[in-house]
């Protein structure tokens, strides 16, 4: 008869470490997607002038829908659910359907993938969603402070992309790519006179998204830029330099 041996291992993902292990990287899970979280719904409430007891309950349900969230795509539901180690939340659209890129990088930096690692994280979330003792402590919290969670956590967003950047090759294809990309999406975000000549439709889809011009204009040269990697491009270097190096000799016995 064999025993089976239980997976407590922080680095996969069916492991179930014990919580004296698991717990302190859900904390931090926790803190590093707590600013994230409350920030929208402080803000929109401060936009339209909502009541505190309004404000409260924005809270809650922001919290509330981030852990439900998180748990939902952690162990999904039949065939629906990412199943992935990552934490969900809200944002300014006010849908729980996207990442927090600093838990990403959490998970980057400690290689820890464990789904119940994750789970308790979502599971305080969603405790601290149906205490609104815990959204008037939210409240409380000045906005310069709000302020500068706001920019870390803009931040961690921005050095996650140069992450996913650097791990291919900065080839001349890959680099025309993404400079190509920042270039017309800062550009027609800074001078929008530069799309005025275009139906008005289009003009709102990307007038005032500098991300859909960089999405759409690296879709795009993905597929029209032949694909040509580091060691292609070498190749391609040595082989002109020999049908030159001929072409002189040729010249020079002539």
């Amino acid at each position: 008869m064999t025993t089976k041996t239980r997976n407590i291992s922080l680095f996969d993902f069916q492991g179930r470490p014990p919580i004296y292990k698991a717990l302190p990287i859900s904390l931090q899970h926790v803190l590093a997607m707590i600013a994230g979280v409350i920030t929208p719904p402080i803000i929109i409430a401060g936009v339209v002038g909502s009541t505190p007891q309004e404000k409260l309950l924005l809270i809650q349900v922001a919290v509330l829908a981030s852990g439900i969230c998180t748990l939902f795509h952690l162990y999904g539901v039949w065939k629906f659910g990412a199943r992935l180690p990552a934490i969900f939340g809200v944002g300014f659209a006010y849908v729980p359907t996207s990442t927090f890129s600093q838990n990403v990088g959490i998970v980057a930096m400690t290689k820890v993938i464990s789904r119940s690692v994750l789970a308790i994280a979502g599971l305080f979330m969603v405790l601290a969603g149906l205490s609104p003792k815990f959204s008037a402590i939210m409240t409380t919290i000045p906005y310069p402070v709000l302020g500068g969670a706001t920019v870390t956590v803009f931040g961690m967003i921005t050095m996650t992309g140069i992450q996913l950047l650097i791990k291919d090759e900065l080839s001349a294809r890959n680099v025309t790519i993404v400079g190509l990309s920042l270039a017309l999406a800062l550009g027609i975000s800074q001078v929008p006179a530069a799309i005025e000549q275009f139906p008005q439709m289009v003009q709102s889809v990307i007038g005032g998204a500098p991300i859909v011009v960089a999405a759409i204009t690296s879709f795009v040269l993905n597929i029209v830029l032949p694909s040509r990697s580091l060691a292609d491009e070498r190749r391609e270097r040595e082989e002109i330099a020999r049908a030159d190096a001929a072409a002189a000799g040729q010249g020079s016995d002539a």
